[in-house]
């Protein structure tokens, strides 16, 4: 036998556990990432917002100190606010996290009211105004300036009214910055040709207070749509497709390690094999490269078994040959026996006579021994039939052999069994001896469509329930001191498992039930 070198592979077990792992985790890392992008474009757009909230509110907070003397409203800060105020940094991180859900509904509209603005208010109101709406051509952010009460003083738009109910405004006019999602409020009229820009579901805002004296004399109220994943793409598309073009790289290098390690020694071993059925060789080759440590271990055993069923043909053919070879000496003895018997006077001894017919017995048992060595050796290599047998033929047949039973078939037209016939009346006859045996006289033969099964039912004295799974067994039998060897149901079991069907005894009131289950891909046509 060839000897192949024994290395470390990688085992096929690994080699898919891998793979699926990749083809698990990809998607993952993709959703992640799509996440990761979403997430942080929001808390680029926040951190944004907050810089220019913190310096709109020092450009209000001095424009609103101008104005002498200065009214007494707004909420006081507290003893901890005016503290962390007095530190000489402060920053405020942001922190929108859009993995938590933390987005709210739309903005509630302003409410109309008719309270009158303090004076220093409107004196601000048009130049703030106007360095809002300057302001939102480069950075597309909506602002608005509100009083201590809530109500709007000035505007990148034409909005007008009270905001003072909003909670970020509430919170921001007690003294606290807040940062929060909401969705937009016109989810209801975008469609497909919605700006990229404009296409984010939901908007930043940025609440933050104006301070003049430890009091919080109004807030900035900003908001900004963050940048859109699909735009990030557009931008990037460059960068991306160099990483597309690295993936279709990598995906590629996987193909190949899969169809070298795998696919490729199975066609290999797949063709070897299929050589020595067909009979071009006794032996397979080995493969050069087997990839996976199963895959070596297969080609190996390959090799081993076709190599010990090569020795075993051999081993038979030398057998069958040395047969023939020896038949030939018990033939000719016999014959020389034959024709000094025939040959012999009338008054040859006793003694020469039981000679010959002793070498004539044992020289005919030998060549007994050998044939029915030959017969077991053709038994063995019966190949099995598959061609399909009628169902009425088949029960016709078992009805023409026993005479004394009724049978009655319950079955549609034309139903036909994966069984040759020979198959078909083996199951049938030690089934109808069986019930014969058992003192039956009808037989109820029924062929289920649906189930693709078929049961015979007899009127004799059945079996008892602790033998239903037994029966089948080999040399199990209730009528071993009658003769009964317990092969019959063995044998057509063996049968029936070489289509693909199996028996199993069933109970019923009276009488013994047998159905055999066929595979629905042999099932009647």
């Amino acid at each position: 036998m060839l000897k192949v070198t024994r290395k470390w592979r990688p085992s096929l077990a690994l080699v898919i556990s891998l793979v699926c792992f990749g083809l698990v985790a990809l998607p993952i890392i993709g959703v992640l990432g799509a996440r990761l992008s979403s997430n942080q474009f929001a808390r680029e757009t926040e951190r944004s917002l907050l810089a220019q909230a913190a310096i709109f509110a020092e450009v209000y907070a001095a424009a609103f100190a101008q104005h002498q003397p200065l009214p007494e409203v707004g909420q006081s800060l507290s003893e901890a606010q005016i503290a962390r105020l007095a530190l000489d940094h402060h920053p405020i991180p942001p922190r929108l996290d859009l993995f938590r859900g933390w987005i709210s509904p739309p903005r509630p509209d302003p409410i109309e009211t008719s309270e009158a603005l303090h004076p220093p208010y409107i004196a601000i109101s048009q130049s703030l105004s106007q360095l809002a709406a300057s302001a939102k051509k480069t950075t597309l952010s909506g602002y608005l300036f509100v009083d201590h009460s809530g109500q709007i003083v000035a505007s990148s738009g034409s909005i007008r009214g009270s905001v003072g109910h909003v909670p970020e405004v509430a919170q921001a006019l007690e003294g606290e910055t807040v940062t929060l999602l909401r969705f937009r409020d016109d989810q209801t009229d975008r469609h497909l040709l919605n700006s990229i820009s404009r296409d984010t579901s939901y908007r930043v805002f940025v609440a933050h207070p104006v301070i003049v004296n430890d009091r919080v004399i109004g807030a900035v109220y900003l908001s900004r749509t963050p940048m859109d994943l699909r735009k990030f793409l557009f931008q990037e598309r460059y960068t991306l497709g160099s990483v597309a073009a690295f993936m279709v790289l990598s995906a590629a290098l996987v193909g190949f390690l899969m169809w070298r390690l795998i696919s490729k020694p199975i066609r290999d071993l797949s063709i070897q094999s299929r050589d020595v059925a067909s009979g071009l060789k006794t032996v397979p080759d080995p493969v050069r490269h087997y990839g996976v440590r199963e895959l070596a271990d297969l080609g190996h055993n390959v090799v081993s078994m076709a190599s010990t069923l090569s020795d075993r043909s051999a081993a038979i053919e030398t057998y069958t040959n040395h047969v023939t070879h020896e038949l030939k000496s018990p033939v000719t003895a016999i014959l020389g026996a034959a024709e000094l018997l025939a040959d012999a006077s009338p008054d040859a001894s006793d003694v020469r006579h039981q000679k010959l017919v002793s070498n004539i017995q044992e020289e005919g048992l030998r060549m007994n021994a050998l044939l029915e060595r030959l017969r077991e050796l053709a038994r063995a290599s019966v190949q099995t039939d598959r061609t399909r047998t009628p169902l009425e033929e088949i029960v016709a047949c078992a009805a023409a052999e026993f005479t004394d039973l009724t049978i009655n078939l319950h079955a549609d037209d034309g139903v036909t069994l994966p069984l040759s016939a020979d198959q078909s009346q083996i199951v049938l006859h030690h089934l109808l001896q069986n019930a014969h045996q058992h003192s039956a006289t009808r037989i109820d033969i029924t062929y289920d469509t649906e189930s693709h099964s078929l049961t015979i039912k007899d009127n004799g004295t059945g079996i008892s329930s602790r033998n239903h799974e037994r029966i089948v067994e080999p040399f199990f039998t209730t009528r071993r001191d009658a003769g009964g060897t317990g092969m019959g149901l063995a044998i057509i079991a063996a049968v029936l498992h070489q289509v693909g069907a199996r028996i199993r005894s069933e109970p019923v009131e009276q009488g013994a039930l047998f159905r055999i289950v066929f595979d629905q891909t042999h099932d009647a046509s």
